[in-house]
């Protein structure tokens, strides 16, 4: 992996990677968690169950194809790829806070930050209120990736594109499915 950042990006970095104290450590450590990852999906999975109405069918497929396509083809392809190092990886020891757990892989993009957008563009198609909500938090999480000295803001911009471009993608595979077949119509009643 390389070290490669601008000033511009090392300055970001440094602006958002302060010390906010314990209970802003705590919020922004709980959404750079896993399992904070894991609820957003199943609670987004569940409100297009439930309010998808007829388009039900094609937001669930895009839901999956864009998270299959931001996680597996950000981890395998562009990360490996790009090969960018960390900022907590690549800048010394106590020159800025390094707060949260990060693997010694590529941080460009950031995941965290591409699920998140993608889940968000997947949201905003089902309702701009749900479609809002989901950006904040997904702003928040990339957010927090800066904050926890474990990307650098560039990493965050990259992931939110390619997260967005993923619910794209997996959009224009829900609008491609066939439309459902009408239910029978019933045969009006004999006449008397």
């Amino acid at each position: 992996m390389i070290d490669y950042h601008s000033g511009l990006d090392l300055a970001v970095f440094h602006a958002i990677n302060w010390h906010g104290g314990g209970p802003l450590d705590a919020v922004f450590l709980v959404l750079s968690a896993r399992w904070f990852g894991i609820a957003a999906g199943v609670a987004l999975l569940a409100h297009l169950a439930r309010h998808g109405g007829r388009r039900r069918l094609a937001l669930l497929v895009a839901f999956a194809v864009a998270i299959a396509l931001s996680d597996l083809v950000g981890d395998q392809v562009l990360k490996p790829l790009l090969g960018r190092m960390r900022p907590c990886y690549a800048l010394p020891p106590g020159s800025f806070r390094w707060v949260g757990a990060a693997s010694d892989v590529g941080s460009l993009p950031s995941l965290h930050s591409s699920n998140f957008f993608a889940m968000a563009g997947v949201a905003w198609a089902a309702g701009r209120r749900a479609g809002i909500a989901a950006l904040v938090v997904a702003a928040l999480v990339a957010l927090s990736r800066v904050y926890l000295g474990v990307h650098w803001p560039t990493d965050v911009l990259a992931g939110a594109a390619w997260g967005l471009a993923c619910a794209w993608a997996g959009l224009r595979a829900g609008r491609a499915l066939p439309p459902r077949a009408r239910p029978l119509e019933r045969p009006p009643p004999p006449a008397c």
